[in-house]
């Protein structure tokens, strides 16, 4: 199984969002425990989504519970009033008196009490309108329910932005990915003692042009590392020669990808007695001889 490119599919990054299938989550939960390196890539994976996160997480507005508690009136309950207990009264009294009739006793009724002062209330048959009076754990479960709504909402709306950041932040991951690896393999090209390094300069068609080439004595084999190098224009294409001491003309080394940048190129092999690269700009698909006028960078081997 090719390990690298199962890791570069971007199955572990949908894992770790949440968006893979039943199917494709036990897939890469079996895959980590057979094999070491997507087990630490999947684990590099998950922390970096844990640090993005926390790095944009966004805090509940400040005014949000000003604005709730705003909206909220805690009226206490009325207290009962003295009328309303001399209603309570009068009604008892009045319970007794019919129970007497009814067993037959003589019954004195008792006449209301008067004062000096007393007032003839002219709307005494009029029923006064009762206000009701909500307890005060409604209002607290009233308020408590629109917190709880409000809250629901705006996290609704947080998980809303964070779904559309999430191709965003993949997309970021695969090319930190991708950067990480591209760095890897040029760092491994340095470190390798088979590969000599030849530094190809720009020329006056391009003098900020820079390109390294890693070449292998003992297989021939040439590889690039095109730090600096100006996007080819349409209908064009770079190709890549190599000077061979006794050789009659330069020897085709292959054509440069047209995306050729945080790549390291596998190139065509050289020849034994190479002295010089140097990379030139030719019709798509390349020439059998190099064009010279359009030569962008050339570097000697030392």
């Amino acid at each position: 199984m090719n390990i690298q490119a199962y890791i570069e599919s971007g199955i572990l990054e949908e894992y770790v969002l949440g968006t893979v299938s039943p199917q494709e989550k036990q897939e890469v939960e079996c895959m980590s425990h057979i094999y070491p390196e997507i087990k630490e890539e999947l684990l590099r994976t998950e922390s970096a989504l844990e640090e993005y996160a926390l790095k944009h997480q966004t805090a509940p507005p400040a005014s949000l519970k000003e604005s709730l508690f705003s909206r909220m009136n805690f009226d206490s309950p009325d207290a009962q009033k003295p009328d309303e207990e001399f209603a309570i009264e009068e009604s008892n009294v009045a319970k007794n008196i019919s129970n007497d009739i009814r067993n037959g006793d003589f019954v004195e009724i008792p006449a209301p009490l008067e004062s000096a002062d007393a007032k003839v209330i002219s709307d005494a048959f009029v029923r006064e309108e009762v206000k009701e009076v909500t307890p005060f754990w409604a209002k607290l479960a009233i308020a408590a329910s629109i917190l709880l709504t409000l809250f629901a909402g705006w996290s609704a709306m947080q998980v809303a932005d964070m779904r559309k950041t999430n191709e965003a932040m993949s997309a970021e991951m695969q090319n930190m990915k991708k950067d990480a690896i591209y760095a890897e393999q040029v760092a491994a090209m340095y470190r390798d003692p088979q590969f000599k390094l030849v530094k190809l300069a720009g020329l006056p068609k391009s003098p900020e042009s820079n390109v390294s080439a890693f070449w292998n004595k003992q297989t021939n084999e040439v590889m690039l590392d095109i730090q600096n190098l100006p996007p080819a224009p349409a209908g064009k294409q770079y190709q890549l020669w190599s000077i061979v001491d006794g050789a009659p003309a330069p020897v085709d080394l292959g054509m440069l990808d047209e995306q050729f940048e945080k790549k390291l190129l596998k190139m065509k092999n050289t020849k034994n007695g190479s002295v010089a690269f140097a990379i030139t700009l030719e019709k798509k698909g390349g020439n059998p001889t190099p064009t010279m006028e359009e030569m962008y960078v050339m570097g000697k081997v030392v």
